[in-house]
């Protein structure tokens, strides 16, 4: 058995033993193919230890002071030692002393008299396992990350198809997305009790927001596109993008047999980010609390950008009326609790108006394209 190329193996033992005569065995055994480091005791062990990490300890359980069984557990509490394989090296033969010591964290143990046979081929075998393990750490890590930039790309592509969709938004999902993004920060930082958030929850928040409006991408055009104002029977169609944005994600979490966190809370944020705090919002009705906090922060991301941006049928508010409209919806519309704990944060929401102009983009681009060639 040969390791991968991709991680080589740490050919390095560090021999703790207090016994002379079996520190200069095990380095004549083990010097031809190692580069042994011997240590007297568990204290000189951790001394060397601060500076070199070796890729195996051979440790002694019987020694003065700190014995075998003290020092493992000292490596086992340090991040940086923890995963150093340890084989024990030990004259007391019991199924007591065998367990006690995989409790603890050992790889394995020798029994003295030692083997030259059996210490070499115990210490390639661990080196050689250690190495693949790295091995297979690094692959998981780059497969991982090969899947989550997949998973960003796709994500991107849905966000990109609802924006083509519906023209009018502009840079809309850019925007609510950032102020999605300030708002999770600062329940991360003030939140406490319902409105304390994880750090996974709050990128998942982040993550979710650009697919708030995925729904529209099954709304007809004659609808979706129209230029001025809706009559009520439209709006009751354009309504139903709530509902359809979460069966979309429903059918693609039955596709995938995937109830990931991300999915759930996407699915949140599509559902209910039009209800309302006092229970006059669609498509349920929900009332405060009952309202998911993805869903109700997400309102307040799309209340504001939807007053501060111009549209065919309406002119765009100031960034000062906007807030004003919204203060003013406090405890109607939207959670008048987070409008309080983020209000140092609505009051920098206009950054991203400027960051964020309503200027061509890819997807603007190719809707005008496809305008021109329709035409």
């Amino acid at each position: 058995m040969t390791a991968d190329a991709g991680y080589p193996i740490n050919r390095s033992v560090l021999i703790v033993d207090d016994d002379a005569t079996n520190l200069k065995a095990l380095q004549e055994i083990l010097g031809k193919s190692y580069k042994v480091y011997p240590a007297p005791n568990g204290d000189r062990a951790l001394l060397f230890l601060e500076k070199t990490i070796p890729g195996l300890i051979l440790l002694d359980v019987k020694m003065p002071g700190l014995n075998g069984y003290d020092m493992i557990k000292i490596l086992k509490q340090n991040p940086r030692l923890r995963d150093i394989p340890v084989i024990f090296l030990t004259a007391q033969e019991s199924r007591d002393k065998e367990e006690q010591a995989f409790q603890l964290g050992a790889v394995d143990y020798i029994l003295k008299p030692i083997s030259a046979g059996v210490v070499q081929k115990r210490v390639q075998l661990h080196l050689e396992l250690q190495s693949y393990r790295k091995n297979l750490e690094e692959l998981v890590t780059v497969r991982t990350n090969q899947l989550q930039k997949t998973q960003d790309t796709i994500l991107e592509i849905l966000a990109n198809l609802t924006a083509y969709r519906d023209n009018e938004t502009g840079c809309h999902l850019q925007r609510t997305t950032w102020y999605a993004r300030r708002l999770v920060d600062c329940l991360r930082e003030k939140g406490r009790m319902a409105y304390r958030i994880s750090g996974s929850y709050a990128e998942n928040i982040v993550k979710s927001a650009k697919l708030h409006d995925i729904g529209k991408v099954a709304i007809s055009d004659g609808i979706l596109l129209k230029p001025g104002p809706l009559t009520p029977d439209e709006f009751a169609v354009i309504k139903t993008h709530t509902t359809l944005g979460a069966r979309i994600i429903d059918h693609a979490m039955k596709e995938l047999g995937d109830d990931s966190d991300f999915l759930l809370v996407a699915k949140e944020i599509v559902y209910t980010h039009h209800e309302w705090w006092n229970g006059a919002g669609y498509p349920r009705g929900l009332a405060g609390g009952k309202i998911p906090l993805s869903g109700r922060l997400m309102a307040i991301a799309d209340v504001y950008d939807a007053l501060s941006s111009e549209r065919p049928y309406k002119k765009s508010y100031s960034h000062e009326k906007a807030l004003e409209i919204m203060w003013a919806e406090a405890g109607t519309h939207l959670d008048p609790h987070l409008m309080e704990l983020a209000k140092d944060v609505l009051s920098g929401f206009d950054d991203a108006v400027y960051a964020y102009k309503e200027e061509p983009d890819y997807i603007d681009t190719l809707y005008r394209e496809a305008l021109t060639r329709a035409r």
